[in-house]
């Protein structure tokens, strides 16, 4: 669920309904979830954007493991699938 949540499109959030929808208008997915799901993996993802564009203008690599939160959280996302470790 959060792999097509973080790498299946852009996210919109239905605020009023609830409910999220990801891909584009011509190919997409809803899913029940809760509103704030969509907006923290839409907060989570332009964390990472903002990250791997500071390494492309550095010259740098991105931190992995431990040293990175913002891995991390996506790391633990994905291998727990939402759910607390």
């Amino acid at each position: 669920m959060y792999a097509l949540l973080l790498f299946g499109g852009p996210v919109s959030v239905n605020h009023i309904g609830g409910g999220l929808t990801v891909g584009t208008r011509e190919t997409f997915v809803k899913l029940k979830a809760w509103p704030r799901i969509g907006i923290l993996v839409n907060q989570l993802r332009r964390l990472l954007d903002v990250q791997l564009a500071r390494c492309v203008e550095d010259g740098s690599t991105l931190a992995m493991g431990g040293k990175n939160p913002v891995i991390q959280a996506m790391l633990s996302l994905l291998t727990n699938d939402g759910l607390s470790a």
